[in-house]
């Protein structure tokens, strides 16, 4: 389980890389050299994606979690760029659907969660040089997510309270001691390279009025000895602290991941066409894992994704993204 959180960490840093920058061309664009150095963005540079396909699998022997995710425009603008970082920004909205599972005989909990029309914000801190990211951080307010309570082990409810529409408020930022990415400058067809090693550190908190109320239920029920929340799960409401959760959990919110050698190699150049035009572009793949994403030198970044990543990134059952327009120059 530990590794799973771990790739989710991964997941939400390593997103925000692959929906980086292309440019929609006028004409056929020319060949890629072979060796491309890392492109130079600009204050107001825009561009906009679109995920058809994200799978999130966050699953052991013992419990499961699937989320599955789609997100009609993603646009993303530099705001920034002081220093060794470009600063992005983000406003959009998603929609999901998925469950949480555990596998524990008469304790055992099954819950469907839906949400559509999800408005979530937030910016990326992205390293000059490699185009890793260096912090993401992310946020939404009284946002609605409908749950299907079909098992849990706490409390008798009539059949009217088991599928609740409750809203959660949430900030989440995670900051990575190495940039995290999966390019390599300068990019030259039939080079192999690693995954870097680096430290995820989680903060944050999530909070519900749903919380709240649960967290006021059973400090009575204490006070009546007949508590039915386990002590270390009541310990983290009415407001979850990020930070405590994983320290409970986990034992610390500093996640090592460590570095992954030769994972990635380009293969070849190819012609790839997605809504915002046609491009050559390096085609970087997974080894022999089933993932693939495009990189075009004159687009400046990746326009495409797609495949399983879970060997490496252990959440990500499957992931279908594409650049669907920009204002990059």
């Amino acid at each position: 389980m530990r590794t799973k959180l771990i790739g989710l960490g991964i997941v939400l840093m390593l997103l925000t890389t692959f929906f980086s920058v292309a440019q929609p061309l006028q004409k056929t664009p020319p060949s890629p050299t072979a060796t491309d150095d890392v492109p130079v963005w600009e204050v107001g540079d825009r561009w906009n994606y679109r995920i058809d396909d994200l799978t999130l699998d966050l699953s052991d022997e013992n419990q499961s979690f699937f989320l599955y995710l789609s997100v009609e425009n993603l646009p993303l603008e530099v705001m920034d760029t002081t220093g060794d970082v470009y600063t992005l920004s983000f406003e959009t909205t998603m929609n999901g659907d998925g469950h949480i599972r555990t596998y524990q005989g008469a304790d055992s909990i099954n819950i469907s969660v839906a949400f559509s029309d999800l408005a979530i914000a937030g910016s990326i801190l992205i390293d000059k040089t490699s185009l890793g990211i260096k912090d993401f951080s992310f946020s939404f307010t009284d946002q609605k997510f409908n749950l299907n309570i079909i098992q849990q082990p706490f409390l008798t409810l009539p059949d009217w309270l088991k599928v609740l529409s409750i809203k959660i408020t949430t900030d989440i930022a995670l900051n990575a001691d190495t940039a995290v990415g999966i390019l390599k400058f300068p990019l030259t067809t039939g080079m192999f390279w690693n995954f870097s090693a680096t430290n995820l550190t989680a903060t944050g908190t999530v909070q519900s009025r749903l919380f709240t109320l649960i967290y006021i239920i059973n400090y009575i029920a204490t006070l009546l000895n007949r508590p039915f929340l386990p002590v270390e799960i009541a310990a983290l409401l009415p407001i979850i602290d990020i930070s405590q959760a994983l320290d409970s959990l986990l034992g610390g919110n500093v996640i090592f991941v460590p570095v992954m050698t030769n994972v990635f190699y380009c293969p070849n150049t190819e012609e790839i066409t997605v809504p915002a035009g046609t491009f050559q572009a390096f085609n970087i793949s997974l080894f022999e894992l089933g993932g693939n994403c495009y990189f075009a030198p004159a687009a400046g970044n990746i326009v495409r994704i797609q495949g399983n990543f879970e060997t490496i990134l252990p959440v990500i059952n499957n992931i279908n993204m594409q650049l669907i327009s920009t204002t990059y120059e």
